[in-house]
Formats: C-alpha cells, structure tokens, sequence
C-alpha cells in the first residue's frame, strides 16, 4: 500500500515537473527569445513568483518519494526504473539550482537597480541552454515513473 501511494505521488510530481518544463521550453522560452532587453528583464523576473516555491516543492516531494521507491518498489526490475527516475529528478534539481536559480538572481538584481547590462543577451542564452536540459531530465524522470509503475504492478 505504502509503495503504490509513494508510486502515484512520484507518477504525479514528474508529471508536473515535466508539464510545466515542457511548457516553459516550448511556449514561455520562444517567447521570452524575442522580447527586447528591457522587457524581457521584466518579464522573466515577474515569471518567477510563479513557479518559485512550487516547483521547488514538488521537486523535492519527488525526490522524496523516488527515494523510497527505490527501496519499497515491488521487485528488482521496479527499483531499478525507479532509480533512473529518481536521477531524472535529481538532474532537474541540479540544473535548477546550480544554473537557472543562480541566473534567476542575477536578473533579478539587474531589476532593482533598474540596468540591464550588455551582456544580457549571453545570460539570456545560457538560461534557456539550462532550462532545455532540466527539461529533458524531467522527461526522463516521468517515462522512467510511468515506466516503474509498469514493470512494479503490470
């Protein structure tokens, strides 16, 4: 019981991650690619309230719970799949705080002191470089949950 609710929560966590990564590279990144420097600046810093704490919270209900799966997953074949799961979200988490996070501040500084720099262009590039690979994580992280669910009560 305990493994099949950890399993539906895991399941619905890289979901989300993956929706909204998904989203974000297909919809909101094309968008913000095309905004001038100023504008974008705005944007992008009134984009983060809504996604910072949620995603940061269901990134770590995830671990959470693919961390148990790991080890309460019905059988060898489940944890394993699990486990790669697991690594998808820990990439996501990884990507996000070492790079999308640390830029997301700096822009945010560029914002109270009301100056874009120069170098906004590069940063803007960098950021969506980042966001594409989190997203791909995410991905992995859910067909590797759905995949869990399979091989642990198929």
């Amino acid at each position: 019981m305990l493994s099949a609710t950890l399993a539906t929560v895991f399941v619905l966590c890289t979901g989300v991650l993956a929706g909204a990564l998904v989203a974000v590279e297909r919809a909101v990144a094309p968008m913000l690619l095309r905004l001038p420097r100023q504008t974008w600046s705005e944007v992008h810093r009134l984009l983060d309230p809504g996604f910072d704490p949620l995603m940061p919270t269901v990134n770590k209900v995830a671990l959470a719970s693919g961390l148990g799966l790991c080890f309460l997953a019905p059988g060898a074949p489940a944890k394993a799949v699990f486990a790669v799961a697991l690594a998808g979200v820990a990439g996501v988490a990884l990507v996000s705080e070492l790079r999308n996070v640390r830029m997301n501040r700096r822009i945010d500084e560029w914002a109270a002191a009301g100056e874009v720099p120069d170098e906004w262009s590069a940063l803007r590039d960098r950021w969506s470089r980042a966001n594409r690979w989190r997203t791909v994580w995410a991905l992995v992280a859910f067909g590797a949950a759905l995949g869990g669910c399979l091989a642990g009560w198929a």
